[in-house]
């Protein structure tokens, strides 16, 4: 397995001589042999790495037991080890995110947190050549184009960070034996055997049967992928020229492109062009975007008719005008009424405008311990100064947040959270009157912050 590892990385380049590596580590065989493996490396390319484990809680002890392990078996391999523990069920049921995205979302904004800490570290995860297959199925089950089919790729970046899979070209028998050989005795996460889930379907009763008609299929859908990501980058780097072409005017909300110029392309190119757009626009995956989109998009521009309009998921719209084809994103949410409420010192106030309660009262430490994550700011009694207010967002709000010196704009800070925008207008802001104080749920400022020695407190609590 070590061979292989080490071909994936010089073929591909994915690391350099002195690079600093962060492994996300579940405590899993997969993750706990990329560690080993490259703990194992390390003094021959001159490469620090550290380990990165969140704990989700959704397994409660089961995932105490992971973090303590993972824990351990960075010690026995004098690997730097960062643990954090996340409310991922308490922000389900405020965004109403399926779990795997809301755990994907928490996931990664923790391990580019270590990332970025490193100062240009790469992060390493476990994804391996049995994942790349079932990830092609469920694709292909799904409905998907050439660049689904193309799979997990070997290396992409994500706000500023490399993200890179050593394990790509390991099969799943490879990296269990790897383990058994090391005795590195990982943890088994017993959801992986659930039919609940639809990777555990295909995993567990799809690929066997294929299997027996292939047993070489794993390799094939390696092959496969190898082959659609050289033929996609290609497509990818010929339709950004092309597009790059044909706009006649660009900003952060709205792209103008010439209609003929448009149509004089092949077709492939006009599909991953309108693509493209799509993705500048939503600063994303298009995942929302269909194939039944891409072609109401392409007969909007072709059609005869001088004007027409199509809306799309995203706030996303579409509009012909004449020669002109104009696609554009608004950022206004939902308009919800303006208000202001006042707060008494102890008490509680209902804000109809979005449903919610906020109150607050003084105790001591050990109430921390009844309040779930996010739902709370302390502060101290003393520097609080007449009544608090709870109130709606304002355009040019700005908050500065706890651990910084600088005050930065609350629109700013919602949208690096990564809060969907109908949900920014939804959050109220609790004030003294001069200053923002908390985001619920999201930041608060650095006004007022008790002494770690002080006993007895103010919370303000949102529920």
């Amino acid at each position: 397995m070590l061979g292989q590892i080490q071909r994936t990385i010089q073929t591909y380049s994915l690391l350099e001589i002195g690079d600093k590596i962060v492994v996300a580590i579940s405590g899993g065989p997969d993750s706990a042999a990329l560690l080993h493996a490259l703990a194992q490396m390390r003094n021959q390319y001159n490469w620090r790495v550290v380990a990165a484990h969140l704990n989700h809680q959704f397994r409660g002890e089961e995932a105490e037991e992971d973090s303590r392990y993972v824990q351990r078996l960075c010690e026995q391999l004098s690997v730097p080890c960062f643990v954090e523990a996340a409310d991922v069920p308490g922000m389900i049921a405020e965004t109403g995110l399926n779990p795997q995205e809301a755990a994907r979302q928490v996931r990664y904004r923790f391990l580019r947190k270590v990332a970025e800490r490193m100062g240009g570290a790469k992060l390493a995860t476990a994804h391996h050549a049995d994942d790349q297959l079932e990830t092609i199925l469920m694709r292909f089950v799904r409905g998907t184009g050439a660049e689904g089919l193309a799979g997990i790729p070997l290396r992409r970046v994500e706000q500023g960070i490399e993200i890179i899979r050593p394990l790509l070209e390991v099969t799943r028998e490879q990296i269990e034996r790897y383990c058994v050989e090391h005795s590195l005795m990982p943890r088994q996460d017993r959801s992986n055997l659930s039919d609940k889930y639809f990777r555990n379907r295909v995993r567990r009763h799809w690929i066997p049967l294929m299997k027996k008609e292939n047993p070489h299929l794993t390799t094939a859908a390696a092959h496969l992928a190898e082959v659609l990501r050289e033929e996609n980058d290609y497509l990818q780097r010929e339709s950004e020229g092309k597009l790059a072409s044909i706009i006649e005017e660009q900003n952060v909300n709205t792209i103008v492109i010439r209609q003929k110029d448009f149509l004089r392309h092949h077709l492939a190119l006009q599909r991953r062009m309108i693509k493209l757009i799509l993705s500048y626009l939503l600063k994303s995956d298009v995942k929302e975007i269909g194939y039944a989109h891409i072609e109401n998009i392409r007969q909007i521009i072709k059609e005869a008719h001088p004007s027409a309009s199509l809306y799309l998921p995203g706030s996303l719209q579409v509009r012909r005008e004449y020669q002109r084809v104009i696609f554009s994103t608004s950022e206004e949410a939902p308009s919800i009424p303006p208000y202001i409420y006042s707060l008494d010192i102890p008490g509680q106030v209902y804000i109809p405008e979005v449903d919610r309660i906020i109150r607050c009262f003084y105790g001591n430490r050990e109430a921390e311990k009844r309040l779930a994550e996010g739902t709370y700011a302390v502060f101290d009694p003393a520097g609080v100064k007449g009544r608090l207010y709870v109130r709606q967002r304002r355009a040019g709000d700005r908050m500065t947040p706890q651990g910084m010196s600088g005050s930065k704009k609350v629109k700013d800070i919602l949208i690096d959270m990564k809060i969907p925008r109908l949900a920014r207008e939804r959050i109220p802001l609790l004030t003294d009157g001069e200053h923002i104080l908390w985001i619920p749920g999201v930041k608060r400022s650095n006004k007022y912050l008790p002494p770690k020695e002080m006993d007895i407190v103010l919370y303000v609590v949102l529920e």
